[in-house]
């Protein structure tokens, strides 16, 4: 009976509020666009109770409504401490004016102030953010070699696809075999037009066997034929 009583006695002490109240925060991370003392401020306004009832689920959602958060581990530090291991978000692209993607196309919307500069824009309908990451991380390994960079990605409502490279050049893909047209691309356009793919305005990969170019000074269309 003795022992009973004593188990319930020391039940009811460590859920106690006031039972080794937690007195310590430590926000641990690397941060670009989050502040430490932010975050610390976050945590100790949701922490409640002691070291053993603290809900530390509820923590950990709180700081995941930062947006510039993309993961969070809390972890209680004996005795009355808490170690909050924060993951920031790394921003790949925006999502056309309303956001941010990062490598896993899932979407995260800071403050605009806070977007960082020279991102490509990817435009598509709601939903295809995963997919045109995908795509995007393709172009951008098979145009490496040739010193250019995609500013934007175009997807639209009946899934054609095309995307502008920084030079100004649009290159139209279309709706159907987008690595065959790509691979078209990559393996003529870049070698044969060398620094002269800064004067063209358009190409049209929709050709079974070539292309269209459209110059920028004169605005002529010239079909080309690519050996495919």
């Amino acid at each position: 009976m003795l022992i009973t009583a004593l188990m319930i006695w020391i039940g009811y002490y460590l859920i106690n509020p006031t039972t080794l109240p937690i007195k310590q925060v430590r926000v641990e991370g690397e941060f670009r666009y989050l502040s430490t003392s932010a975050l610390q401020g976050l945590v100790r306004n949701k922490v409640r109770g002691g070291f053993f009832n603290i809900d530390v689920t509820s923590v950990r959602n709180a700081v995941l409504t930062e947006p510039w958060v993309r993961d969070v581990s809390v972890h209680r530090v004996w005795p009355d401490g808490l170690q909050v291991f924060v993951s920031e978000q790394t921003a790949v692209a925006r999502w056309e004016d309303t956001g941010l993607l990062n490598k896993s196309g899932e979407f995260f919307a800071p403050e605009k102030t806070t977007f960082p500069a020279d991102l490509p824009i990817f435009t598509g309908p709601e939903g295809a953010q995963a997919m045109m990451m995908e795509k995007y991380l393709y172009l951008q390994k098979l145009l490496q070699p040739f010193d250019v960079q995609l500013a934007e990605l175009h997807l639209n409502d009946r899934r054609s696809w095309s995307f502008d490279l920084n030079s100004g050049l649009r290159v139209v893909i279309g709706r159907k075999d987008f690595d065959g047209r790509v691979a078209r691309f990559i393996d003529f356009v870049p070698i044969n037009l060398g620094s002269k793919l800064y004067e063209v305005e358009q190409i049209d990969m929709r050709y079974p066997n070539g292309f269209a170019i459209r110059w920028k000074q004169n605005n002529t269309d010239i079909q080309g034929e690519s050996g495919a």
